[in-house]
Order: C-alpha cells, then sequence, then structure tokens
C-alpha cells in the first residue's frame, strides 16, 4: 500500500517529479507566466527566465509547453540537456527536433543552418505556424551555441522572429550573459525568480495536498507552528519546501500521528538540514533571552491593542495581528514545553515518537521565539 493511501489521498502530494499538475500558480510565476506566453503569440524573440536552484524553473517550463500543447498554431521543442560539444551537434539536433529524423553525416554546418532556416520560413511564413524552442538548464550552453542561437535570432521578417527561443537558467548564467553583450542584446524578456513569501508558500502546501485527496477536501497536516518552521528552514525555495514536506508526511504516519506539529516539524529540519539545525541553535543560544523578552512585550501589545478594537471599535483585529498574536502564544508555550526528541537520527526512523528534557538546570529552547520574530516581516507583506 502506497503510504499516501493510508491518508486518503490518490497520489502522493510532494513528488519531487516537475508534474504540471501541481504546479501552483503564485503571484511571481503566474506573472513570469503570462509574460512569457504575451512574449511567445507576439513573437518577439528571446526570453530568458533566471533563477536560483530549486524556485521552480522546471515545473514552469513544463506549464508553458502544456499552455500550447493543444494549439495547432504552436510548435514547441524541448532542449533537456544543452551541454553540446561542437556546433555541428548542436546544429544536428535542433535540425533533427524540427525535421522529425536525423540530417546525414557528411552534412555540414552551413547545410544544416539552410535545414534550419527553410523549415523556420516554411513554418513561420507558409504555414502560419509560432516554432518555440525552449532550453531548460541553460547554465550549461556553451559560447558557440549562443552565437548560434544569435543567428537563428537573425531568421526573420519584417514584422516578426521566425524562431522563439525561452532559456531557463541558474543564476551562475548572468555571468555568461555580461560577458556575450551581443547576445544580452537580443533578449526580449529576462525575468529572475525568486524565493516565495510565507504566504505562497503555506498555499502551495495547501494546494498539493488539496489536488493529491481523494475527495478534494481540504487537509490539514500541518499546524501554524510548523509551516512557520518549514518556511524558515527553506527560505521559500519549493523544491525544499516539497522535499521537507514529503519527510514531515513520512515521519508523521512512522509515528501514528494525526498532523505535522513545531516538534514534529522541527526534528525533520534537523534530519534534512543539518548544518542549518546547528548555526539556527548557535544563534537561539546567543539570542535566548532577548528575544524570549522581546516575545513577551510584543505578545502583551497584541493583546492590549486586540482588546482596544473590541472596546472602541466594537470589532475584531486585522487578520496579521491576530496571526501574530496566536504566533506568539505558540511560541512561548512550545519554548516552556519539556517535550524533546532524543536524537534527529531517531525521531526520523520512528525508534523514539518523544523524550523528556531532563530538569538538571538546563533551559528550554528558544529558537521558536526566534523563528516567530523573524516571520513578523514576511507575514505581514
Amino acid at each position: 500500500m502506497d503510504y499516501f493511501s493510508i491518508l486518503n489521498l490518490n497520489r502522493e502530494p510532494f513528488s519531487n517529479s516537475p508534474d504540471p499538475d501541481f504546479f501552483y500558480g503564485s503571484r511571481q510565476h503566474l506573472d513570469c507566466l503570462q509574460k512569457l506566453e504575451l512574449a511567445l503569440r507576439l513573437r518577439r524573440g528571446l526570453n530568458v527566465i533566471i533563477g536560483d536552484v530549486g524556485t521552480g524553473k522546471t515545473t514552469l517550463c513544463r506549464q508553458l509547453i502544456r499552455r500550447f500543447a493543444d494549439t495547432e498554431e504552436f510548435e514547441t521543442h524541448l532542449i533537456l540537456d544543452p551541454h553540446f560539444t561542437s556546433t555541428t551537434e548542436f546544429l544536428s539536433s535542433v535540425a533533427a527536433m524540427f525535421k522529425g529524423r536525423k540530417p546525414a553525416r557528411d552534412t555540414n554546418d552551413w547545410q544544416l543552418k539552410e535545414l534550419i532556416k527553410q523549415y523556420l520560413f516554411g513554418r513561420g511564413v507558409d504555414e502560419n505556424k509560432t516554432v518555440i524552442l525552449i532550453i531548460d538548464e541553460g547554465q550549461k550552453l556553451p559560447i558557440f551555441c549562443l552565437e548560434l542561437l544569435r543567428e537563428f535570432l537573425n531568421y526573420e521578417t519584417n514584422e516578426f522572429k521566425l524562431l522563439q527561443i525561452v532559456i531557463f537558467a541558474q543564476v551562475e548564467f548572468q555571468n555568461t550573459i555580461r560577458d556575450y553583450a551581443n547576445f544580452a542584446d537580443r533578449i526580449n524578456l529576462y525575468h529572475f525568480l525568486k524565493p516565495m513569501n510565507f504566504k505562497d508558500s503555506r498555499a502551495m502546501i495547501r494546494f498539493r495536498l488539496e489536488k493529491s485527496s481523494n475527495n478534494f477536501k481540504t487537509y490539514s497536516f500541518f499546524s501554524l507552528p510548523a509551516l512557520i518552521a518549514v518556511y524558515l528552514a527553506t527560505g521559500g525555495y519549493p523544491r525544499k519546501i516539497i522535499n521537507l514536506c514529503h519527510r514531515c508526511i513520512l515521519t508523521m504516519i512512522i509515528q501514528n500521528r494525526t498532523a505535522v506539529d513545531l516538534f514534529l516539524a522541527r526534528m525533520c529540519i534537523a534530519r534534512v538540514f543539518p548544518n542549518r539545525s546547528r548555526r539556527t541553535k548557535k544563534i537561539a543560544v546567543a539570542l535566548g533571552i532577548p528575544v524570549a523578552a522581546l516575545a513577551v512585550l510584543m505578545l502583551g501589545l497584541l493583546i492590549t491593542a486586540n482588546v482596544c478594537a473590541r472596546a472602541v471599535l466594537q470589532t475584531d483585529v486585522p487578520d496579521t495581528v491576530t496571526l501574530v498574536r496566536e504566533l506568539m502564544v505558540a511560541a512561548i508555550s512550545e519554548s516552556a514545553s519539556s517535550e524533546v526528541c532524543a536524537s534527529p537520527e531517531d525521531a526520523s526512523s520512528g525508534e523514539a515518537t518523544m523524550g523528556t528534557r531532563v530538569s538538571s538546570g538546563m533551559k528550554p529552547p528558544v529558537s521558536s521565539s526566534i523563528n516567530t520574530l523573524l516571520l513578523l516581516q514576511s507575514l505581514c507583506v
């Protein structure tokens, strides 16, 4: 039996494959997708999407292909690994994609370019189709490939480019573009993907759970403090969020729990991101007392604001203030708790579900208070 069927889900909610069905349209991803679609429909030529590892470039690429898959006037081609060793290899690969068959071995570079040019003119002018070439992992493109792509952009009519190029690349591709001005001048759309904020991260987790459910019911396996811990540990990077949530769900099942709380989330974070966990612990020890005091002060102010709002305005305080107040209560309660895990290794294997902190002068953890304060800014966006 698959683990997700235990949770009344019909498929894995946190698969690390770039399934277009699980594409969550955050504000920046939808913005990028809309700009791309507009540029392609207007046949503007070259478009470059830059993003750090795990920001959703490949998933965005698959979603773009899906948007044009059922449209007859568009023809899409995808290069997954553009690490070519010669101009002939690159031109042969492009010609084979366009023509549907490999060119003869004795075909030279000039003949390959002519084949590509004739194909583009036939599709773009005679048949009025838009040919799109999408390149994933664009940071692997050698310089000679950039020169050939620049030449492809010279195939045009008086109104539009015959070949539309979309390159998805990691941040190091910026250096390549900077050093190759002739190529950079041809870029029509340059979009930089950033990590998601807390609101989008939380919505993405919920979206994936709903998409995987059998009855489209909203599942809340993650408590609010757990979601905060996931966001802070992953920095809002979709791939890291997916991997960490997958580990949390598995640990929840192994330990026979019904939800992922803050304690379980922190156990999984310590296992998935051990270096980050140690760094956070050192910060917590150094800043624990001042942060805890500030948390108590802020909690008092927020409670006072809530009372005043109810008495004077006869209404509730804004959702953001209520949310922050709840987070403060959860942080202080968790800091005062005596429940800890024996070790990250035991927690991940399910051998120990809960342990007890020995009251031998050890202070309770305060990292949750730090996490709460660090998150205030992102919550208010």
